[in-house]
């Protein structure tokens, strides 16, 4: 089975993500983005997503299982007033008592071990018209590739699993889901340049080679429907 590749780049994943948030009712799930909550709280290494979607919402129910981050968040008193955020298992969606238009599930199904019964469980959560966004790190990332030349991988010590655009397709087909819309795009956390004046230097560097190698940008992002 040949898959194409869709050509839509964003040098923004989470400005794609927020386009789909305005005006609409989220359910978001691993939203205190821990252990780097405190962090982007402060804006030390990227923006909180989170925080983000509360400006553009109409309502953002949000989950987590992080409780030291949960309560990090929910102490900021109003500074969210459209976001209400719980410590709740994704694989209760079923008992939530929320209706979301939108489910935005970023950087999470690369950290699950049975990603049939998660997914499952998210489709429960959603209606035939609920918007579903899936973001995950890139297999074929242009910096993965230039790693496995020289010999060695970095991995995130709580990663299980890493996608090609064409296996999270299929897999997601499998599931009853139908991708809409596919993206090549960067973690914000990488446009993120003030944080060095190196980074201010090699951006435009940088960013031209993601327009380039646009399939080989290190984020997928993925909108999908439900299909059954």
């Amino acid at each position: 089975m040949k898959i194409i590749y869709p050509k839509n780049f964003a040098s923004s994943r989470n400005e794609v993500i927020l386009q789909y948030c305005k005006g609409k009712k989220i359910l978001h799930i691993g939203a205190t983005d821990a252990p780097y909550t405190k962090a982007k709280y402060q804006g030390e290494i990227g923006p909180l997503l989170y925080r983000e979607i509360d400006k553009v919402c109409i309502s953002q129910l949000a989950i987590d299982i992080d409780t030291e981050s949960i309560k990090f968040l929910s102490d900021k008193g109003n500074e969210f007033p459209n976001s209400q955020l719980i410590a709740f298992d994704m694989n209760r969606l079923q008992d939530l008592n929320f209706t979301p238009d939108v489910i935005v599930f970023w950087e999470v199904i690369e950290h699950l071990m049975n990603l049939e019964i998660a997914l499952t469980n998210i489709k429960q959560g959603m209606t035939k018209d609920t918007l579903l966004i899936i973001s995950t790190p890139n297999a074929h990332s242009l910096y993965a590739f230039i790693q496995s030349l020289l010999g060695f991988e970095f991995l995130h010590e709580d990663h299980k699993v890493y996608f090609s655009y064409g296996y999270l397709y299929n897999l997601l087909k499998f599931n009853k889901l139908m991708v809409l819309k596919g993206y090549f795009t960067i973690l914000d956390e990488y446009l993120y340049i003030n944080l060095n004046w190196w980074k201010k230097l090699i951006y435009p560097f940088y960013l031209l080679m993601a327009k380039i190698f646009r399939y080989n940008t290190n984020t997928l992002l993925m909108i999908c429907k439900k299909n059954d």
